[in-house]
């Protein structure tokens, strides 16, 4: 009876080995916007730096709408920034962007 009862789990093993291995390939899958294989063995130090937005145009790839138009942001070396808005205003967006998640 237990031998029975382990064995009605076969297919579901299976169906679960079968996911896993999708899901591993997409986990393993090269990213195009990796850079550390770029500069593997330099040390890349950046002293003074700001992050700068200058007519930054954006729309997500699956969308056609513009999410960011025009858009301008100087985040000065070394400081903190919080990014404040309404639902929908471009936070995600602008952090993702930040992140390297996009290019542009």
């Amino acid at each position: 009876m237990g031998a029975g009862i382990a064995l009605s789990n076969v297919p579901s093993v299976q169906k679960a080995k079968n996911s896993a291995s999708n899901i591993f390939a997409i986990i393993d899958e090269k990213s195009t916007l990796d850079v550390r294989e770029q500069m593997a063995g330099k040390k890349n130090v950046v002293e003074h730096g700001e992050i700068v937005f200058k007519d930054v145009m954006f729309s997500y790839p699956t969308r056609q709408a513009t999410v960011l138009k025009d858009f301008d942001m100087c985040i000065p070396a070394t400081q903190k920034i919080a990014l404040v808005g309404h639902s929908g205003c471009g936070k995600s967006t602008i952090t993702n962007l930040i992140l390297r998640f996009y290019n542009t």
